[in-house]
């Protein structure tokens, strides 16, 4: 609802929250496989991208050694191979829960226009403003994640 509502207003004129849940029902988690498509490679990425740039750049043996800057710049690694690996499936689900209500186009037949009528580049549309958005906000997740969990373990 929240992409939809952000990008297509029009599908909620004239109508409740309770008579869009009655109308729609089960179709209010349209796009939802598309989303657990996009969270496991982003995930394995997130993680992958980081710990690569322990082992290759810092030359790390145990991860949980890493100093504030490391874990950052690992962070910034991951963050950004997350974001890069789950655009094209994260464009496909903002699209489905873009549409509107009455139009029920498959995941499968929005990749196939986007291929005829765009090309592979649009399943990266967007990526520089989620890379300057949402980057940041993993990054120091992720970071402070990486750095605490460690020092909880000394401590506890």
């Amino acid at each position: 609802l929240k992409i939809k509502r952000q990008t297509n207003p029009e599908a909620f004129r004239g109508r409740g929250i309770l008579r869009i849940i009655g109308d729609e029902g089960f179709g209010l988690y349209r796009g939802w496989g598309w989303t657990a498509a996009r969270n496991a490679p982003g995930s394995f990425a997130l993680f992958g991208g980081s710990a690569a740039a322990k082992q290759y750049l810092f030359q790390l043996q145990d991860y949980n050694k890493a100093s504030w800057f490391q874990n950052f710049v690992a962070s910034i690694a991951g963050s950004s191979a997350s974001l890069v690996v789950s655009a094209p499936l994260d464009v496909v689900k903002t699209r489905i829960q873009n549409r509107n209500f009455e139009i029920k186009e498959s995941g499968t037949k929005i990749v196939a226009n986007m291929m005829r009528h765009e090309g592979p580049s649009a399943f990266f549309k967007g990526l520089v403003p989620k890379l300057l958005m949402t980057g940041p906000k993993l990054t120091f997740s992720f970071w402070l994640a990486q750095t605490l969990i460690p020092a909880f373990n000394k401590v506890f």
